[in-house]
């Protein structure tokens, strides 16, 4: 039960004066205790009490095994290391855990197929879940139970760790607390542990005059199109299957099965798929994936891809901060189309106003330092310069944390500018008069080119052949 460690030995006499040494050994556990008898006779003798008045010199007074005992008594030779008292060893308990039904890994994008082309027939956004359905199970920790030394000494068992179900919207439990449950229909939401059900908002006709302007939490779905003038607003995912014409789309991701025109306006917290977009205003966090890109204003903090098939971008100002890349840009009718690839006025603006910030936040803690400084010198007792020093210590303190806050964003930008140096634009054919600009260097097309990549290097652009 563990190794052993010699805690001593008693000597004794027998009856014929010959020494007899009993030595008690403990393991290091203190749930074993061993006895070792020595004698230089051939003849032992020895009792029962002698063999528990030994015992109990060393605090051996828990589970003391009878049998042995006994045995011993009868027979005296040859004990070496003979187990002779066994405490109940202490458990801990294992922890508990939580089971999810549901692949939490689920992501709510297009199915990107081998060749990098997005299948829009193949989306499938919801992690359903129907009223009832179970999603998730509590796995309780096992019992723990304390345990007793040789030495009668408690050792209590440590309780494993019970979890609890982290609770968010439309989840209810069991009668017995074990399973989680949807007490709605809806899509499953994981978040840091938190499970909810967000119902799905479903509408089979046009977003116009029978619905009005619809605003919701959860996913939307729209079996028609979104007239002119109405809007469509939600934190969520907005999935259209018919046309949107001069209305406002804000959501998460946006996904419209056919297409944009009309001065719609478009605002994504994530990505942009439609099948066209023309004349209308779009502005992604994420990347904006399109097969036609007409006349458009573009605002975009990921990538443009159009390599469907028209793969066309015709037209317009895009502003991308990382690529462009499409089958066919601009057009042989000479249309203007402006591109602006990698950093824009937006962040270097953003950077100089944090640098600015942080310098004026510094000038102002030393002046704050020399105010603590003056006070703390100060061996007067008015109770005002205590006030007046703890104000100033608790504002050096804010100003400290905002500083370093600001710093690790400045760090942040200065990464992120630093990865755009890659930004490039390319194409099966760019026609001339085209407009490009990769980060502050300009590039005018003047004679069409074909399988192309621009990209900024040494400070001008340069092109290079597709691969």
């Amino acid at each position: 039960m563990g190794n052993n460690n010699i805690l001593g030995k008693t000597n004794i006499e027998n009856q014929n004066s010959n020494d007899l040494d009993i030595i008690i050994e403990i393991s290091n556990n203190y749930y074993e205790a061993f006895i070792t008898i020595v004698s230089s006779n051939d003849e032992i003798s020895i009792s029962r009490e002698d063999i528990i008045s030994a015992l109990k010199r060393k605090n051996v007074v828990y589970g003391l095994k009878d049998n042995v005992i006994d045995s011993i008594v009868n027979n005296p030779c040859d004990v070496y290391r003979v187990s002779i008292a066994e405490g109940e060893e202490h458990i801990n308990g294992e922890p508990g855990r939580i089971e999810y039904h549901f692949d939490m890994e689920s992501k709510k994008k297009p199915k990107m197929l081998s060749d990098g082309t997005v299948d829009h027939k193949q989306i499938d956004y919801i992690l359903k879940a129907k009223k009832g359905d179970i999603l998730a199970t509590k796995i309780l920790p096992t019992e723990n139970k304390d345990g007793k030394t040789v030495t009668g000494r408690t050792i209590k068992g440590k309780a494993g760790k019970l979890f609890e179900f982290k609770m968010g919207k439309n989840v209810t439990t069991s009668d017995d607390g074990i399973h989680l449950l949807a007490s709605e229909n809806g899509m499953i939401k994981f978040d840091n542990g938190r499970v909810s059900i967000i119902k799905v908002l479903e509408i089979s006709e046009d977003v116009g005059i029978s619905t009005g302007n619809i605003s919701f939490e959860g996913k939307i779905i729209v079996r028609g199109n979104v007239n002119t003038g109405y809007s469509i607003n939600s934190s969520d995912d907005v999935e259209i299957f018919g046309v949107v014409a001069g209305s406002e789309i804000t959501a998460y991701n946006i996904i419209i099965h056919k297409g944009v025109h009309n001065d719609a306006k478009l605002v994504a917290n994530g990505n942009i798929t439609a099948h066209f977009m023309e004349s209308c205003y779009a502005e992604a966090k994420g990347d904006i994936i399109c097969d036609a890109i007409i006349h458009c204003e573009i605002n975009c903090l990921g990538s443009v891809i159009s390599t469907e098939k028209k793969g066309l971008i015709l037209g317009g100002n895009l502003n991308v901060r990382k690529e462009v890349v499409a089958k066919t840009i601009g057009s042989q009718i000479g249309s203007i189309t402006r591109i602006h690839v990698g950093i824009d006025e937006g962040l270097l603006m953003e950077l100089k106003n944090i640098k600015q910030s942080i310098k004026e936040i510094k000038d102002d803690i030393k002046k704050i330092k020399q105010a603590i400084d003056i006070l703390q010198k100060k061996r007067s007792q008015d109770p005002k310069r205590e006030i007046f020093l703890s104000k100033y210590l608790k504002t050096r303190d804010q100003y400290i944390t905002k500083v370093r806050t600001m710093e690790t964003r400045e760090k942040e930008l200065y990464a992120f500018i630093n990865s755009l140096k890659n930004s490039n634009v390319s194409a099966d054919q760019i026609y001339s008069g085209t407009n490009i600009r990769i980060n502050n260097s300009h590039y005018i097309v003047k004679k069409t080119m074909a399988n192309v990549k621009l990209i900024k290097e040494n400070s001008e652009i340069v092109t290079s052949p597709l691969v």
